[in-house]
């Protein structure tokens, strides 16, 4: 039954980038809640919600406009508020498939005439960004250099208390994804780049091969200090990781779950957006 939902998942949503390695630990999680409709044996809709949040809603094109998805709606709602959750959220909850409901299609105009609203406000938006390697030309540097008196590396273990105190500075939510002492070994999948000035660092970026997919790198959990904001240091750090990712051999690179207040930085690095995300919450 697993396989068959993650079928029917990526036939309803083929614009999603994530991998199957990560949907597919969260169709089994033991504490997903997994609610299917048949028709004829054959598998036509299906949600998964994790405690409050529903992290998935599809139903197969051939099935729409049917009440399908309002049924499983309607289930989900139930089987949240019978766990005391006063809210539905949409998306990412401890864990996502995907941060909210595409807004590609207008797939979320479904949730907002069911009473769910964007959670983020009318003027933040997520989206996730994309590009293709062969088109990113930026060639001025790289890792290991030194660019207006701050140095551009890989951080070692020996980084990793400096590197969680500058994550805490800045962005706080963040530190959780840079704990990892593996992330700090050489040929890992996942590396942290550093911007550092003599003995601080300055900045951070995850940079990572394939996590997504075949031939797919990213970049992500990007941070600078507070007081070193606003000189370019996030900018060169995706750029450098960036070219890293080509350099490597990948064809294309791919940054998720990110906000209206970034995504011009990402821009000058050369991703553009991929994919509006409506952040659906409602109160039960």
């Amino acid at each position: 039954m697993i396989r068959e939902i993650f079928e029917l998942y990526q036939r309803t949503l083929p614009d999603i980038i994530r991998s199957e390695e990560k949907v597919m630990d969260n169709l089994t999680d033991k504490s997903s809640h997994v609610i299917c409709i048949k028709e004829d044996d054959k598998l036509i809709g299906v949600s998964v919600v994790n405690e409050n949040t529903v992290y998935l809603l599809c139903v197969d094109e051939n099935f729409r406009n049917r009440g399908v998805g309002a049924e499983l709606l309607r289930q989900s709602e139930k089987y949240i508020a019978s766990r005391d959750f006063d809210k539905v959220v949409l998306g990412a909850g401890t864990d996502y498939i995907m941060p909210g409901v595409p807004m590609n299609n207008n797939a979320h105009e479904f949730f907002k005439k069911r009473g769910y609203v964007h959670a983020w406000g009318d003027d933040t938006g997520c989206f996730d960004m994309s590009q293709s390697l062969s088109d990113f030309t930026f060639r001025e540097n790289s890792v290991g250099d030194t660019i207006n008196g701050i140095t551009y590396r890989w951080a070692g273990i020996s980084d990793l208390d400096k590197v969680l105190k500058c994550v805490n500075a800045a962005e706080e939510k963040f530190v959780q994804y840079y704990q990892t002492e593996s992330f700090y070994k050489k040929g890992n999948d996942i590396v942290v780049l550093v911007a550092a000035q003599g003995s601080d660092i300055l900045g951070t970026l995850h940079v990572c091969k394939e996590i997504e997919g075949k031939g797919v790198g990213t970049v992500g959990c990007t941070t600078t200090a507070p007081e070193h904001q606003g000189k370019g240091i996030a900018t060169t750090m995706v750029k450098l990781g960036t070219k890293h990712l080509k350099d490597t051999g990948l064809s294309s690179a791919f940054l998720g779950y990110t906000y209206t207040g970034i995504v011009s930085m990402y821009s000058r690095a050369g991703y553009k957006v991929c994919m509006e995300y409506f952040m659906g919450e409602k109160k039960l």
